[in-house]
């Protein structure tokens, strides 16, 4: 750019020395080929020039993509790092989610097997209880047929009176409890037994009968107490 203002007041003044040496010289056109010259030279330095800033405005041009694709990978990158932390937790939540579901359901699957034992063996207690003894006594006879039970791999087990699984059959706990003297007053055809005795007096027999509630209203020690005494509860 200085080149071509050098030139262009070059060309100024040779321009203004040409038509005073016209008049002077006789118009001998000397200065002329000086004056094409440097024409010349600023048409090409014109050329550089533009094409300079041409150049320069593409470099430009590229430097600013390079800045906009750099700021694009950027945030994409970011992106990613953000969408790649979300799945991770997301992941995790569902992972926390799916166990808290897995306990859900394993501890009502174990409650409703629990209900399901329980039924088995207070049905299979009431049965043999109700070949046993009747009413309210055949109910007192199975809560202690019961505990001689377990429903295990679908089928009810029989237990000692220690807990432990025996091969003993329904029908073999059935006559245990038959020939049991603690609860023969249960059985039936004996309920007449503790009334029948003679020479006590009202004492003895009123000790071994208890109405319906009055048994209700006594704990469960007394109530197997009273049992095991030969007690009678009538309603």
């Amino acid at each position: 750019m200085f080149r071509l203002n050098q030139l262009l007041r070059a060309a100024n003044e040779n321009g203004g020395d040409d038509g005073g040496g016209a008049g002077g010289e006789g118009g001998d056109g000397g200065a002329a080929p000086d004056l094409a010259a440097l024409q010349a030279q600023i048409a090409d330095l014109t050329k550089q020039n533009d094409s300079m800033r041409n150049k320069n405005t593409e470099l430009l041009g590229e430097t600013k993509r390079a800045k906009d694709l750099r700021r694009e990978a950027d945030a994409k990158a970011i992106r990613e790092a953000d969408e790649k932390a979300r799945k991770a937790g997301d992941f995790e939540q569902l992972h926390k989610s799916s166990e808290l579901e897995r306990e859900r359901l394993n501890g009502e699957l174990t409650t409703l097997r629990g209900g399901i034992a329980s039924r088995e063996e207070k049905n299979s207690a009431m049965r043999i209880a109700g070949l046993l003894a009747d009413g309210v006594n055949a109910e007192l006879l199975s809560d202690y047929i019961a505990k001689r039970l377990k429903y295990s791999d679908d089928s009810i087990k029989v237990l000692d009176n220690n807990g432990s699984l025996t091969v003993s059959t329904l029908q073999q706990l059935q006559d245990e409890f038959s020939n049991d003297p603690r609860f023969k007053s249960l059985l039936k055809g004996s309920q007449a037994s503790g009334g029948s005795a003679s020479g006590g007096g009202t004492g003895s027999t009123t000790d071994k009968v208890m109405t319906r509630s009055e048994f209700d209203n006594v704990n469960a020690g007394k109530k197997s107490e009273f049992i095991k005494s030969g007690g009678k509860v009538v309603d």
